[in-house]
């Protein structure tokens, strides 16, 4: 008969051995669990995980930001000249400074189109890298209109698009404003927003093609206008489903409230019958004043909006989730769990533990 066992001497020198790997695991394990905890600003970027930028010398306004496939952040809004505001654009690297090569202020760009008041309140950027601005540009009238500027990937305008880099589209004879832009697949740009139509404000919908020409298979002219119940919508946020269909959101007044306002469009930009009365759904969700700024669609198909609800005086968060289209696959995207660093550091302390076990078992024997 053969016995394998350990010495005293061995047992007593792994013991301390594995004492020490495993208060060099849990140390670890504390460490990353304070240094990485989910939520908390991030060191790394600007100062302290913050970075304020001017632009000019009065206000700056930032209303939308998108990320390039290289992890370089894209801002747009807007910046008053001393007189009018203007488009402004700003891109950053990674770490929260500003991207130099970028434009021709230490990567900042500022467009004004006619010396009118110009705000963006919208930013997508196309597969190629270039840059889309949405928004609102006053004209001669003293009115907005529909606005856009492209721009490439160094800050300059591409003056492929529209007019030297620019597009203005007038709806009716008042206010028209861009609120939001969404990109098809296919490269066609959507903007939406809201028209007036003399007496009250209404769903403002155009899809241009990519170089800036109003699409004519879109409704005819490239723009639809659309009502609920001729007491005012008001579209904040536009999104193209994975079919093509589009969706906006916003708020409708409701006899004295606004509520929650969702409507759907075919490709050709007629309203989806099939999608809850007549292509519409308007939604209260409390007892006042009820407004969707932000719509996204979820990977099987369902619909978020989000927005605030009045309560009291005051508002308060309100989300709202309706059916949708499913996806192609028909279900949710599954999803995969990676052990994070402490998961994985557990399960060898664990690993260890086990191993040490087993030699005990074995030199008892």
């Amino acid at each position: 008969m053969v016995c394998t066992c350990l010495s005293p001497s061995f047992n007593a020198s792994f013991l301390r051995s594995l004492i020490a790997v495993g208060f060099s695991l849990f140390v670890t394990v504390d460490a990353v669990r304070v240094v990485a905890a989910d939520g908390d600003l991030d060191a790394s970027f600007g100062t302290g995980g913050k970075v304020v930028t001017s632009i000019l010398s009065q206000d700056d306004f930032a209303h939308s930001v998108a990320i390039q496939s290289d992890g370089k952040i894209v801002v747009a809004g807007e910046t008053k000249n001393g007189t009018a505001d203007e488009f402004a654009l700003a891109r950053y690297n990674a770490d929260g400074t500003l991207d130099t090569s970028f434009g021709n202020a230490g990567g900042k760009v500022i467009t004004n189109s006619a010396n009118n008041s110009e705000h963006a309140y919208s930013l997508a950027i196309q597969s190629d890298g270039k840059i889309l601005l949405a928004g609102a540009s006053g004209n001669a009238g003293d009115y907005d209109d529909f606005a856009m500027a492209r721009y490439n990937t160094d800050g300059s305008l591409d003056t492929s698009f529209g007019t030297g880099g620019k597009v203005v589209t007038s709806f009716m004879s008042q206010d028209d404003i861009v609120r939001s832009v969404a990109l098809q697949s296919d490269g066609k740009i959507v903007v939406a927003g809201e028209t007036k139509n003399g007496t009250y404000d209404e769903f403002g919908l155009a899809r241009y093609n990519s170089d800036g020409t109003l699409d004519t298979s879109f409704d005819g002219d490239g723009k639809v206008i659309t009502n609920s119940n001729n007491n005012g919508d008001h579209a904040y946020s536009v999104a193209i489903q994975s079919d093509g269909k589009i969706l906006l959101a916003g708020a409708s007044d409701n006899t004295g409230n606004d509520d929650f306002a969702l409507y759907r469009y075919n490709t050709d930009g007629s309203l989806d019958a099939s999608f809850g009365t007549g292509g519409k759904v308007v939604t209260a969700v409390g007892g006042g004043d009820d407004i969707g700024t932000s719509v996204a669609i979820q990977s099987d198909g369902k619909i978020v909006v989000v927005g605030h609800s009045e309560n009291g005086g005051y508002y308060d968060f309100a989300l709202v989730r309706y059916a949708g289209t499913p996806t192609a696959s028909g279900n949710a995207t599954p999803s995969v769990s990676v052990p994070t660093l402490p998961t994985i550091l557990l399960m060898v302390l664990s690993g260890l533990l086990a191993l040490f076990g087993f030699y005990r078992v074995r030199a008892s024997k």
